[in-house]
This record gives structure tokens, C-alpha cells and sequence, in this order.
């Protein structure tokens, strides 16, 4: 075996990311990275114990350029015997009806197909994100406003998708299908600079690779130690929430002074966890929501905020009480 795929075997392995006999549903859009991904798990469904399937997302932008694409993707996968599935998604459409970028609504789109595609056969969805895309993302973030969970970048699993070649750089990559002679489409719109994470590629990162060349994989290292207190303030939350809290009909009790006395992070971090033990959702919330409930713990009795996702934070003397839409009166 070689070096490479070695190196995502292990990455599998450590990460547990494909559980024997889990069909696989990789994400394939005919790119080099994708490319990869689906040659390497090809390669691997002997020692994995597990199947493999290709599903391309064509989001309609591109004109003669996504469809060739599209069929490219078709021939690979019939010449080395890959199940594959072409789903078209209107990107526009979905840009006018909700108000999104294109970027964000090509990427819910994408999300969506590859999901219900996934769950016809109880697939993990495997996506082909890298080392340097690990470093645009906590840039990004940086650039966005964030705290130590997104200075963690992505999760090598999040939920049912897992990212096997984050521990592999692109230049890693383009060597490894270079050695195998693998070919592959470049995306057009890649090249432009018109949304954030291409500008970040495209200028940002060479600029920082011309002050110190492991730039890239200084940024990861830096997201592996951030994940690493994110999991460690997350455990210790969710343990004084257990400790603390009372749960009960859609409704968190928490006591103010106990609370107050903890560091502003640490407060944080109980606040997410029992917003999750809510079933609330936190796509939707920033700085300010958690700002308005902590509040709370200083402000008079009475202290009333409404949040997304239909969620209230009040106060009494002694408690901070979060409610769901639906919760305890």
C-alpha cells in the first residue's frame, strides 16, 4: 500500500469514521480532491469491509461546463465500477426563495442531496475537504467573529459525514493522482474571487505561505489544540449542568449566583448545553443572544429576552429559567 492511502487509512481508522459494513456515499463532483477520496475509498472497501457509491450534485450554474462535469463523473465511475447517481438542484431557485448567497444555498442543496441519497441505503456521506481547506475554514471564522469552537475548524465526523482526507494536504493530493494518473475538471468559478473562501485560497493563504511556508499546517495545528479545550470547557458544562440544572417540560432552571461566579466562557458553554438540551437548533445564534441571556444574572427580577428559534430567558432571585417555544408557562 502506498504512503498516501495509507496515511487515510489511518485517519479512518483512528477517527473510526467507517464502521464495518457502512456503505459509503462519497461526495463526487469530479475535482481532484473528490477524485481522490473516491479512488482511495475504492480502494480500500476490501480492508474497510465496506461498499462504495458516487453521488454528483449538479447545481445548475455553470451551463455546458457543470453538465460536462456531470458526464465525466459518469464515465469514471462506469470504467471502475462505481454506483453512481447524477441529482440536479436549482441553486438560483432556492437563492430567490430564501435570500441566500449562491455560495451557502449551493452548499444546503448539496448537503441536502447527498443526505437523502445516503439515508436509501444507511451510508456515512464522505466529503473531500483537506488540510488547507481545514486552514480557509478557521480563517474564515477568524475573519467572521468566533469563539474556541470554531477556532476548531471541522470535525473529522460531524453527525453522518465524515472527512477522511483532513490530515492530507492538496499538494498531497495533486501528487498522488499525478502517481496514479488519474484525471480530473477544474471548476471555473474556483478561480474567481468573488466569495470569501476563494479569496482566502486564492490571496490570502499564498501570502501567508511567503512569510512561513507551513502557514497552512501551523493554522490546523492550531485547530487541533482549540478542539481540544472545546471538548474539555464542553465536558465540564455539560457536567455542571447536570449538577445544576433542573429539566423538565421544555424548560431549563439554572441558579444565577452559582452561575455568576464562573468564568465568562465557562457560562458560555453552560448556556449552549442547555440551549441543546432544549432540541433548539444554533445555526441562528450570535454574540448578542448569548449576551441577552447573560444578562440574566445580574439584572433585576423579572429580566425577560425573547431569542431565535422561539426560545425566552428569565430571571427570578435565585434562577435563570430558559423556556422552548411550547415549554412550562
Amino acid at each position: 500500500m502506498d504512503k498516501f492511502t495509507q496515511k487515510v487509512l489511518e485517519t479512518i481508522r483512528r477517527n473510526e469514521l467507517i464502521p464495518e459494513g457502512t456503505p459509503v456515499t462519497v461526495g463526487f463532483s469530479g475535482g481532484a480532491d473528490s477524485m481522490c477520496l473516491l479512488y482511495v475509498l475504492n480502494s480500500l472497501t476490501g480492508l474497510l469491509k465496506c461498499s462504495v457509491n458516487a453521488v454528483h450534485v449538479n447545481h445548475n450554474l455553470r451551463g455546458p461546463e457543470a453538465l460536462r462535469d456531470q458526464e465525466f463523473c459518469r464515465d469514471f465511475c462506469a470504467s471502475h465500477d462505481i454506483p453512481f447517481e447524477a441529482v440536479s438542484v436549482d441553486v438560483n431557485g432556492y437563492v430567490s426563495e430564501h435570500g441566500l448567497s449562491t455560495e451557502e444555498a449551493a452548499r444546503i442543496l448539496r448537503y441536502e442531496a447527498l443526505t437523502k441519497k445516503a439515508e436509501e441505503t444507511g451510508a456515512v456521506i464522505a466529503v473531500a475537504h483537506h488540510s488547507e481547506d481545514q486552514a480557509e475554514t478557521i480563517l474564515l471564522n477568524m475573519l467572521r467573529g468566533t469563539g474556541v469552537k470554531g477556532l476548531s475548524g471541522m470535525s473529522y465526523r460531524r453527525d453522518n459525514i465524515i472527512r477522511p482526507l483532513l490530515d492530507v494536504s492538496k499538494e498531497d493530493i495533486l501528487s498522488f493522482i499525478n502517481e496514479q494518473g488519474l484525471s480530473f475538471v477544474t471548476d471555473s468559478t474556483n478561480l474567481e474571487n468573488d466569495y470569501a473562501r476563494n479569496r482566502i485560497r486564492n490571496e490570502i493563504m499564498p501570502a501567508l505561505k511567503g512569510i512561513n511556508v507551513r502557514a497552512a499546517e501551523h493554522i490546523c495545528l492550531m485547530g487541533e489544540k482549540s478542539a481540544e479545550a472545546d471538548a474539555y470547557i464542553r465536558n465540564e458544562a455539560e457536567e455542571y449542568v447536570k449538577e445544576n440544572a433542573a429539566v423538565s417540560d421544555g424548560e431549563v432552571r439554572l441558579p444565577r449566583k452559582k452561575l455568576a461566579l464562573r468564568p465568562q466562557i465557562f457560562r458560555r458553554y453552560v448556556i449552549i448545553t442547555c440551549i441543546s438540551l432544549l432540541g433548539v437548533p444554533l445555526k441562528d445564534w450570535g454574540e448578542t443572544h448569548f449576551s441577552d441571556i447573560e444578562k440574566a444574572l445580574t439584572a433585576k427580577k423579572g429580566y425577560h429576552t425573547d431569542l431565535p428559534m422561539g426560545v425566552k430567558a428569565d430571571n427570578t432571585y435565585t434562577e435563570i429559567i430558559l423556556k422552548a417555544s411550547g415549554g412550562k408557562a
